[in-house]
């Protein structure tokens, strides 16, 4: 059962009860991340992520962390180019309690000292990360396939960027992409949606609402090459990067199948690649954002096997355009199904489905109507968005000795 509402303040509640379950998982989702944040204060929106598990004005960081722990909570929280969300489960007979201690991460402190102790952490996760050549490679193929548009710019931040943000910057970005007309509360298994509504009505009351609007710059891709020499490495390794389409498009799903079809196991590309011994591994993938989206694909290979690699992936993109079959559709159809069924059956996998689709598209998608809606998926539709325009062209970075 799907149940929603608007409460006063602007935030939005949803929430798909299922009775018979044992759990229940909710949490917040705020349409803000890298792509919303100023040049300057790259790498906030990652970062208040962290601060937000530093304590509110009544809590410590030990008392929230503490009591989530006394709840049996599984919980943590993730951002991205598009959104942040914080995230729990617990017994359902913890609902209330775990609600609360949510609502609270949203009432942060800022307080100082936090501030400084958690800077030098993500200085430190940043390092990390560029430790990583995957990380490096495709931190480089997003900036040089999406330019200046936002989208291209990094979820972590830079050490710049980072090392300069001060706290009353990032106070002022939360109260503004943190307005509760900019989150979505969710809440899925076994809960009294009463008594949701009328909880968060209450610890939210004075939240205030701001105008919010996400910008949407025009977007020209780079198709062009971009190489990093690494000679320590003795791997190459290519991403490749394509126009794809937006989560509100009503092709995206046959996009996705699509991508299984070529990218995903046993697909074409592992055939023709991996099987025969010219890559160690070789993905497609399609990722579907707010008004925009991408084709993202990665090959990773012996250096002296690279030039053929990337001539059989362009062969395999040009043979599927020709012959695909109604057999080779119907198996990435039933793969993708099934991965969706198996994603979507507990009350916490179905949370993260649940508030995505709510917050990209504005709809509810229930378990069922998403493995309808990819076993629907013709032939024709696949082949038309093969034979488009988006398969015809690609950046690529080449990383390798």
């Amino acid at each position: 059962m799907f149940l929603e509402t608007t409460l006063p303040n602007g935030l939005k509640v949803i929430g798909e009860k299922n009775p018979e379950a044992l759990s229940v998982a909710m949490g917040f989702l705020a349409r803000a991340g890298s792509r919303d944040e100023p040049l300057e204060l790259n790498g906030v929106s990652h970062f208040l992520e962290h601060m937000l598990f530093k304590g509110s004005e009544t809590m410590s960081a030990q008392q929230i962390n503490h009591q989530f722990d006394a709840l049996g909570a599984n919980y943590n929280a993730f951002t991205s180019e598009e959104v942040t969300v914080y995230h729990a489960a617990v017994l359902k007979e913890h609902s209330s309690a775990l609600q609360h201690l949510l609502t609270e991460l949203l009432k942060p402190a800022f307080r100082p000292e936090d501030f400084e102790v958690e800077k030098q952490v993500i200085l430190e996760e940043i390092q990390m990360y560029q430790d990583d050549p995957i990380t490096r490679l495709f931190d480089a193929a997003r900036e040089h396939f999406w330019g200046a548009h936002p989208l291209g710019r990094s979820v972590l931040g830079t050490p710049e960027t980072v090392g300069n943000l001060q706290v009353d910057a990032m106070r002022e970005y939360f109260q503004t992409l943190y307005a509760p007309n900019n989150l979505i509360f969710a809440v899925t298994g076994a809960f009294d949606w009463d008594q949701v509504v009328s909880q968060l009505a209450d610890e939210t009351a004075r939240w205030t609402p701001r105008e919010v609007h996400r910008k949407y710059p025009e977007f020209k891709p780079t198709f062009e090459t971009k190489t990093l020499r690494e000679k320590q490495l003795n791997r190459t390794s290519m991403a490749l990067m394509g126009c794809g389409l937006a989560a509100t498009h009503e092709k995206r799903i046959p996009m996705n199948v699509l991508a299984e079809l070529l990218g995903g196991e046993n697909s074409r590309l592992h055939w023709a690649l991996v099987h025969v011994g010219l890559a160690d591994e070789a993905t497609f993938s399609h990722v579907d954002g707010d008004g925009i989206g991408y084709l993202e694909a990665f090959i990773s290979t012996h250096p002296r096997k690279a030039k053929e690699a990337l001539q059989v992936f362009r062969k395999v993109i040009e043979e599927a355009r020709e012959n695909l079959s109604e057999a080779e559709l119907s198996r990435a159809r039933n793969k993708l199904a099934l991965q969706s069924a198996l994603r979507f059956e507990t009350p916490y996998n179905r949370l993260f489905h649940l508030g995505l689709e709510h917050l990209y598209t504005g709809h509810y998608l229930s378990t069922e109507e998403a493995v309808q809606a990819i076993q629907k998926v013709t032939l024709e539709e696949v082949q038309d968005l093969l034979r488009s325009s988006l398969f015809d062209q690609f950046s690529l970075t080449v990383q390798g000795p």
